[in-house]
């Protein structure tokens, strides 16, 4: 059989950088060089670097021609081959390769709003804070950008002192993965791979 992969294998929609450089990675798993993966992933040098020397700090790639992979003016200049393969999704990893923590309280967030049904922001971050540490902010932060983006609807609206109370709107869990709020100031939704919500006044707000 012939060159198309499984689709199960592959990743739809907008994708970030580190997801781009790591499908170019997949593809050459075996032999590539890190200017190799800038260009087809189309992501900035300086970028392709630091993501390469925490895959190779996190045990994921290895140089394969020698050298000290650490040290400025040699990584760029080496072949690297994947030894740990996890999978379509690019490692989420820190710097210095440990396990990133960044999007877990989201995760925890949306898990919990499915479960409960009808919750303001505080009742939502305090459950959600029992698998990992969320606060108010993000909570709220969380629940704005998902009434704007339709996955939530106002059952109760804040007034004289009450909290805004909301509901998962029907039909609007798409699957276990949160949305998730980019920089451009949009929603992107990964379990169906695509830009659900943008919101131009706001291009720029954090993630």
């Amino acid at each position: 059989m012939t060159g198309r992969k499984r689709i199960d294998l592959e990743m739809q929609g907008t994708k970030g950088n580190r997801q781009r450089c790591w499908e170019a990675m997949r593809a050459r798993r075996d032999g590539f060089t890190s200017y190799e993966i800038a260009r087809a992933a189309k992501v900035h040098d300086s970028q392709v670097l630091t993501y390469i020397k925490a895959l190779i700090a996190g045990g994921f790639v290895e140089v394969v021609s020698g050298g000290v992979a650490g040290k400025r003016g040699l990584i760029e200049e080496r072949t690297l081959r994947i030894i740990r393969d996890i999978g379509v999704e690019a490692p989420a990893v820190t710097p210095t390769g440990k396990p990133s923590t960044a999007g877990l309280g989201n995760e925890a967030l949306w898990r919990t709003l499915r479960i409960l049904g009808e919750v303001d922001a505080r009742q939502l971050a305090s459950h959600a804070s029992v698998a990992v540490p969320v606060s108010l902010h993000a909570a709220r932060f969380f629940l704005k950008w998902l009434k704007r983006a339709g996955y939530v609807q106002v059952v109760v609206p804040s007034r004289g002192g009450k909290q805004e109370r909301y509901r998962l709107a029907p039909g609007r869990y798409t699957g276990p993965k949160p949305p998730m709020i980019q920089r451009l100031g949009q929603v992107f939704d990964p379990n169906l791979g695509e830009v659900v919500y943008r919101h131009e006044a706001e291009a720029g707000v954090e993630a």
